[in-house]
């Protein structure tokens, strides 16, 4: 197994798996690139309201997200199983996001060993943007 991967059983049930929690900054350019890769032509995504801020995409929480969550990765073979979100306000562009992970359950099912995790974004003032679960089956490396 690689040396950087981070081993199943090391992973210990209400361990803060970021710790410190890996930063994401909301810019234009990743804006833009998210519109375009999706193909989205949700109008309000083009606008800015009355303070001149512009809300980013919804679903750029699975970017942010899955970024904070590649910076501890599993041996090779992982499969990302399962995930949702739960938005609690709009990300803005201009935003520095944190995100942590506390993982809940560890458990093994038809001999692959799973994580659930729950996620949570806040921004650079630590109001709450989403949260999350994910279910990943961790590589055996």
């Amino acid at each position: 197994m690689m040396s950087d991967c981070v081993a199943y059983e090391s992973l210990v049930e209400g361990e803060n798996f970021l710790d410190p929690p890996p930063v994401f900054e909301v810019t234009q350019n990743r804006v833009e690139k998210y519109i375009h890769a999706t193909g989205d032509t949700t109008v309000q995504l083009k606008e800015r309201d009355e303070i001149g801020q512009q809300v980013a995409p919804p679903m750029l929480a699975a970017v942010y997200v899955m970024e904070a969550l590649r910076t501890r990765v599993g041996p090779p073979g992982g499969i990302h199983a399962k995930q949702h979100f739960i938005f609690h306000r709009p990300a803005i562009v201009g935003e520095t996001l944190y995100t942590t992970a506390i993982i809940l359950r560890l458990y093994i099912k038809r001999e692959r060993q799973y994580v659930e995790m729950q996620t949570e974004t806040r921004n650079q003032v630590g109001e709450v943007v989403t949260t999350g679960m994910i279910t990943r089956i961790w590589g055996k490396g």
